[in-house]
């Protein structure tokens, strides 16, 4: 009797490990949906809505068919549910429809979170009620086990959570650097542009001078303008604002430069 009685009681176990193993992944699933279905609503346009809405369409499936194995028919209604409202917002062209159907599904979301933890409830209820007519001393010494598989249970899940909250903060964290360099570079570009036009002015202004004194010094021979100094906005986004002031500091070396040359040629015919 105490052989047949633990063989059911392990044969109670198996199913009951492989059961929360199954629930443990369907609630991991459905965190990463409803992870994935918050950040989607949160976006700030349609195209990121929708990049995480591809992502949460994946783990709903997941949810969906890992809620059918656990026999929990509501959460695989509300996953299939959740997962066709993501597949209407990757469906939208615009960012106001597709975020809609995006907090349709972060609602089913957080429904879907409590469906499968009720359901996970119930059935370690259903199979502690069969161990109890399991002999005393066995239900001891297998139900010690069994604590400890739920402590590595809820250890995982802990650990889980922790890993995704760091994930956050790190991307947060990227988010926040991106966004300070590009001011700092939009800052950079704005006072680029400025040294741009006044250097551009400037090195126009001691062309014209120079060539108006290259006429009085020689009327026969004409100063050789340059005139290379003249860029488009779209070369100083690919360098730095010190790279900007060299260039034109190097310009105007090599315009006085040219100038001493030509003007030296007129000493020399004179």
């Amino acid at each position: 009797m105490k052989k047949i009685s633990l063989i059911l009681f392990l044969s109670c176990f198996v199913l009951q490990i492989n059961a929360q193993d199954l629930y443990e992944d369907a609630l991991t699933a459905a965190s990463y949906a409803y992870s994935h279905s918050k950040k989607a609503h949160g976006a700030n346009n349609v195209y990121h809505t929708q990049e995480y809405a591809d992502k949460a369409i994946e783990a709903f499936e997941q949810v969906e068919d890992l809620a059918d194995q656990c026999g929990c028919e509501k959460a695989n209604e509300t996953a299939y549910a959740a997962k066709e409202d993501m597949v209407s917002s990757l469906q939208q062209d615009t960012y106001e429809r597709s975020r809609f159907f995006a907090k349709r599904a972060k609602d089913l979301g957080s429904k879907l979170l409590e469906e499968l933890t009720f359901c996970q409830a119930n059935a370690d209820t259903d199979v502690y009620a069969d161990q109890a007519s399991i002999e005393e001393n066995e239900i001891a010494e297998v139900a010690e086990e069994v604590s400890m598989k739920q402590q590595e249970l809820e250890a995982k899940r802990h650990q889980l959570e922790i890993e995704q909250q760091k994930l956050e903060q790190q991307i947060a964290e990227q988010n926040r650097k991106k966004a300070e360099f590009e001011a700092r570079r939009a800052a950079e570009f704005k006072e680029q542009s400025l040294i741009k036009s006044k250097a551009e002015l400037a090195l126009k202004k001691l062309e014209s001078a120079l060539q108006e004194l290259s006429v009085v010094l020689n009327d026969e021979s004409r100063f050789e303008a340059q005139a290379d100094y003249l860029r488009s906005e779209n070369e100083l986004k690919n360098e730095s604002l010190d790279d900007t002031k060299s260039f034109y500091v190097n310009r105007a070396k090599e315009l006085t430069q040219t100038a001493m040359q030509q003007f030296a040629s007129y000493n020399m015919e004179n």
